[in-house]
């Protein structure tokens, strides 16, 4: 069973890109923000035994540690669906997501139903917030932390709960003006469709 710092380590080793005066940078699909640094949860997602190391290693354990038992693990699709999925596996609780353009949850939560949050990655914590607000409407009890597999915001809290990530870091959005990269001479790329030139030209 890996320690924490090597999962940590394998997690930046294998899927996390960093601007380093390169040629192209990334601009993500969902928000149009450009980034200098990016998490590509495929290269995490695709790895089975790693997100059974995650889970077991991490989020488990720290809701042992806090003695919480959760209904529900919830999630907002595509790329938190696989470790949501896992962790719910893990500890014996329900699975469900929500609808992101819809802004619904249609699995059968009932009020007061103990639910944790958890996603892929976390940047201006707009799907997170989301899920938070649509678990409440429905009148679930969010219990803290959120899990996430990087907390790339700088904050410590998201609609007043604690997140826990593996790796933790403020990354800076930028918009297409004022994209210090982009004055550079650098092009703006989607990541996932050129993940190798992204990696290759670090």
């Amino acid at each position: 069973m890996k320690t924490n710092r090597a999962i940590s380590e394998l997690i930046i080793q294998r899927a996390l890109w960093r601007y380093n005066n390169s040629k192209i940078h990334v601009q993500t699909i969902e928000s149009k923000m450009h980034l200098n640094t990016y998490l590509n949860t495929d290269y995490i997602v695709s790895d089975v035994p790693l997100v059974e190391e995650i889970v077991k290693n991490i989020f488990s354990k720290e809701l042992r540690l806090r003695k919480i038992k959760p209904d529900w693990i919830v999630t907002y699709p595509p790329f938190g669906l696989p470790i949501a999925y896992a962790l719910a596996r893990d500890i014996g609780a329900k699975f469900a997501y929500i609808d992101i353009k819809a802004e619904a949850c249609y699995f059968d939560i009932k009020r007061n139903d103990k639910v944790i949050v958890i996603g892929d990655d976390v940047y201006s914590g707009g799907s997170i917030k989301k899920t938070i607000n649509i678990m409440r409407k429905m009148g679930a009890n969010v219990k803290s932390p959120i899990f996430a597999i990087a907390n790339f915001s700088g904050d410590k809290t998201l609609s007043g709960i604690e997140v826990l990530s593996v790796l933790s870091e403020k990354v800076t959005l930028y918009s297409e003006a004022d994209c210090p990269m982009c004055k550079s001479g650098s092009k703006a790329v989607s990541p996932r469709q050129n993940w190798n030139k992204l990696m290759n030209n670090q």
